[in-house]
């Protein structure tokens, strides 16, 4: 007797075990197909939130119920130097799904256009190996060969359209770079940081480097290294996605890294530096001599804009990209340009010009490689132009 109320009450345990794994598989099932239904939902906020991009207002959080059924997402558009971040989330209960990405503009495939050249009259001329693939605008709409000491033997193609430029480059759109002193800014002591790591969620952190040298440094993320003066970037630093905001910036020879530099009168590309995508460098000055300088066998992967307000402004700026270097994406140059390496893109520039030893050429490119079409079909560009809201198209370039 004793036996079967035993194996009774093992039985009646047994069940009842059964019966809550049972109940709890079932809201463990519950939940998980609540977190995927949540992820979904976020999923296609974001892709609603990147498609109407131009409606969503800077640093102001909205909020919207898709489907009417009480189920919230929340939206914040950050600018982070020539692109925006976008933040979507979507809450239910205690659960939070969250997506966050660095965005830009997708660029008109219908758009060949690989060099721009403002039209003052004055002839482009090519020289030595010069190969451009895709639409020139130029000057009068002509190219002239001429022969650099009347020595180098050309071998020059262009396979595009050819037309004439206007006497004005065209005008970019105000980009929304990023203002840091409106943030709270720390002093970075070197020898107290080791690594920084900052979600795009959070409050950007600004680090005012007064010693001029970042260098043995992991920074990722929701980041601003500045200083008043110069700020030099060594081989050694570790930065990626990063804003580094000075009047002269120096990048060392051996570092590899995504960076966007925005200056006030100078940047130096060192040789062998990789500024990987999506990386950029800004200048904006009529007071001051500028010069941007991208050295022997660098790679910045993004773009290059060099601007200002004035054609006498204009006449103090420079662009220098040697050989050997490679620009992957647009370069806008409002100065005079020397490009001796290569351009995987468009360049849109006042005028050219070359000096050697012996001597100085006024708007003439000398071997060098322009190629719209070998850009890659997703690279996601700089905002360059204003455009016809309808007819802007934005993509994702990174999640965090």
């Amino acid at each position: 007797m004793a036996n079967a109320i035993f194996i009774c009450l093992i039985i009646s345990i047994l069940c009842s075990c059964l019966v809550f794994i049972s109940h709890y598989q079932s809201l463990l099932e519950k939940k998980l197909e609540m977190k995927n239904h949540l992820i979904n939902r976020n999923n296609s906020s974001f892709t609603y939130f990147l498609n109407n991009l131009e409606i969503l207002t800077y640093n102001e959080a909205q909020q919207k119920d898709l489907f009417d059924d009480g189920i919230y997402s929340y939206v914040k558009k950050k600018n982070w130097g020539f692109y925006d971040i976008l933040i979507s989330k979507t809450i239910f209960k205690n659960d939070t799904i969250s997506k966050i990405a660095l965005v830009g503009e997708r660029r008109n495939l219908k758009n060949r256009l690989a060099l721009y050249v403002t039209n003052y009259d004055k002839t482009l001329k090519l020289s030595g190996r010069v190969n451009i693939y895709g639409d020139i605008k130029v000057p009068n709409g002509i190219t002239e060969q001429t022969y650099v000491n009347n020595k180098i033997k050309n071998k020059v193609t262009i396979k595009g359209r050819q037309q004439k430029s206007k006497n004005l480059l065209p005008k970019i759109s105000k980009p929304s770079i990023v203002d840091f002193y409106k943030y709270k800014s720390l002093p970075f002591q070197s020898e107290k940081f080791d690594t920084i790591i900052n979600s795009f969620d959070n409050e950007t952190k600004v680090y005012i480097v007064n010693n001029y040298n970042l260098d043995d440094i992991t920074g990722k993320g929701n980041i601003i290294f500045a200083s008043n003066n110069e700020l030099r970037v060594g081989a050694s630093a570790k930065l990626n996605d990063v804003l580094i905001i000075a009047p002269r910036v120096t990048i060392d020879s051996g570092f590899k890294g995504s960076l966007q530099i925005i200056a006030k009168q100078e940047v130096v590309i060192n040789e062998n530096v990789s500024l990987l995508y999506p990386s950029s460098i800004y200048i904006e000055n009529d007071k001051d001599s500028v010069l941007v300088k991208v050295e022997k066998n660098s790679t910045v992967i993004g773009g290059i804009i060099i601007n200002g307000k004035t054609y006498s402004g204009s006449l103090k700026r420079t662009l220098e990209i040697d050989e050997y270097a490679t620009v992957v994406g647009d370069v806008y140059s409002y100065g005079r340009t020397q490009l001796k390496g290569k351009i995987i893109g468009s360049i849109y520039t006042d005028r050219f010009y070359l000096k050697t030893r012996s001597s100085r050429y006024e708007n003439m490119l000398f071997n060098a490689i322009i190629n719209k079409d070998s850009l890659p079909k997703p690279f996601i560009g700089l905002n360059l132009f204003n455009a016809d809201k309808t007819n802007k198209e934005y993509a994702c370039i990174k999640t965090f």
